[in-house]
């Protein structure tokens, strides 16, 4: 902390040889007057100086008090000013009077310094518990939420090892739709884990491209369907055709399998999960209806942050990280949309989010209200 940018230049000068009198209202108000006759500097005036040596003429009043250098610490220049007991002191630059500096001023400085150094060690405390926070978080669910559902790919798959040639055909298959099933749900975790770390990195970055939502709903659908099965849901979803939306291809994708995921894990058997799509103006407006246990109004907010996200299970117990809707929002967030869930009119709930949109060249459509020209089960 140097004080060459706590130097005042907009000192008062006054002649050596004036008479006190003269200058004492001038004193009092600036509490320091330069001394000086034409180029000479003789010194620096202050009331303490009236108080100690009482004379008629400015230049027998004063007291000494040597140029500090411009360069010099704040904290030099306060030990300077307790020896020397005085509240002001003149500054020189190579040996030539600039300025004056203050002891109140410079206390002051000090004072706020310190103050905005408590806020950046603060905030950075709290960044570095925020990285502990995740690490450990990333650390739980690489240890618990992964390595339990690995094992139950690694049963499903001892189970064929070992009775392959006993059971029947029909057998076989729903053990592996299961394990496609597993092994499916394990994949959409990592890829949250991968996808999570990187945005906390700042390392992810958003590709836009021209795309149809509706057909990566229906990949999605396609890839979540023995999921699905096992709870016997049903899948649909219905969109317009011509429907383009401008985004990141990738990052919809996991928004999407995120959604869809969590829908399917909280319906009950034998429910329905639907996504639609329709154009809203500038945006394409996606929801995800499911016939679920629901959201609390009190958490419709919290599920989407990290802090204050508690992971449930679903409805066949099925566990999960609690990274998905949060990285639903900073994907959402960072196409410059937005993300929310509301109450599903009959039950359950839905989850709906926006996107900029792009029509292809010669399409009619403009604005839509219900989006049942294309169904896909």
């Amino acid at each position: 902390m140097k004080i060459e940018h706590l130097i005042r230049r907009d000192f008062s000068i006054v002649n050596p040889f004036y008479g006190v009198n003269t200058i004492k209202k001038e004193l009092l108000e600036r509490r320091a007057l330069v001394v000086q006759d034409e180029n000479q500097f003789y010194g620096v005036l202050t009331t303490n100086d009236l108080v100690k040596n009482s004379k008629v003429l400015v230049i027998d009043c004063l007291s000494i008090k040597n140029l500090v250098d411009f360069k010099k610490s704040v904290q030099e220049v306060l030990l300077e000013m307790k020896v020397s007991n005085t509240d002001v002191l003149p500054v020189g630059k190579e040996g030539n009077f600039i300025g004056l500096v203050f002891k109140n001023e410079l206390y002051n400085y000090v004072s706020e310094y310190n103050l905005e150094l408590e806020t950046i060690i603060k905030e950075q405390t709290e960044e570095l518990k925020k990285t502990l926070e995740t690490k450990d978080l990333m650390f739980s669910i690489i240890a618990h939420d992964l390595r339990s559902p690995f094992n139950i790919i690694l049963g499903y798959s001892d189970i064929l090892k070992n009775n392959l040639r006993n059971y029947k055909i029909e057998k076989s298959e729903r053990l592996i739709n299961q394990m496609n099933a597993r092994t499916q749900m394990t994949l959409n975790l990592l890829d949250n884990l991968l996808n999570w770390s990187k945005n906390q990195s700042g390392k992810l970055i958003v590709n836009p491209s021209f795309f149809n939502i509706g057909t990566v709903s229906d990949q999605i659908i396609a890839e979540l369907k023995e999921t699905a099965q096992m709870k016997k849901i049903t899948l649909r979803s219905f969109y317009p055709e011509g429907l383009d939306v401008s985004a990141d291809k990738n990052m919809v994708k996991v928004i999407l399998r995120n959604l869809i995921s969590n829908a399917i894990k909280f319906t009950k058997n034998n429910g329905l999960v639907e996504v639609y799509s329709m154009a809203i103006d500038e945006y394409i407006e996606v929801t995800v209806s499911d016939t679920g246990i629901g959201v609390d109004d009190k958490n419709k907010t919290l599920i989407f942050t990290i802090d204050e996200n508690k992971t449930k299970l679903g409805t066949a117990d099925e566990k999960g990280s609690g990274l998905g809707l949060v990285i639903c929002k900073d994907f959402v967030e960072s196409h410059h949309g937005k993300i929310w869930v509301e109450d599903n009119k009959d039950e359950g709930s839905l989850f709906k989010f926006t996107l900029p949109t792009q029509f292809v060249k010669g399409s009619t459509i403009k604005k839509i209200n219900m989006p049942y020209i294309k169904i896909r089960e």
